[in-house]
């Protein structure tokens, strides 16, 4: 798969020139932002994802490692903002209110 040719060539449109200014501005507050380190986890963390949407195989993989692990003995957490989630921040959820889909 490769970038489209237009990533690469100057722009032609007034309105992308005119904003050109603002995603340098952006981007160096997002290179800034991700040089900076981050957190180190108390524990071992996998992360299954990726910019794929539905139907790459995400949920199958990440359940198939939880089994794995619970059979090497370990007791993994599971972790997932869900299709669609809205909630601002963590929640912990409670067998007696919250069903499992």
């Amino acid at each position: 798969m490769r970038p489209p040719g237009f990533w690469f060539r100057p722009p032609t449109h007034l309105l992308a020139r005119l904003l050109a200014p603002a995603g340098r501005v952006y981007g160096g507050l997002t290179a800034n932002r991700m040089d900076r380190p981050g957190a180190t986890p108390p524990c071992p963390v996998l992360c299954v994802g990726n910019f794929t949407l539905g139907g790459a195989g995400k949920t199958p993989t990440a359940l198939a490692l939880v089994r794995l692990l619970r059979d090497l003995g370990r007791t993994p957490a599971l972790l997932s903002r869900g299709y669609g989630g809205r909630l601002a921040g963590p929640l912990v959820v409670d067998p007696a209110r919250h069903a499992a889909a």
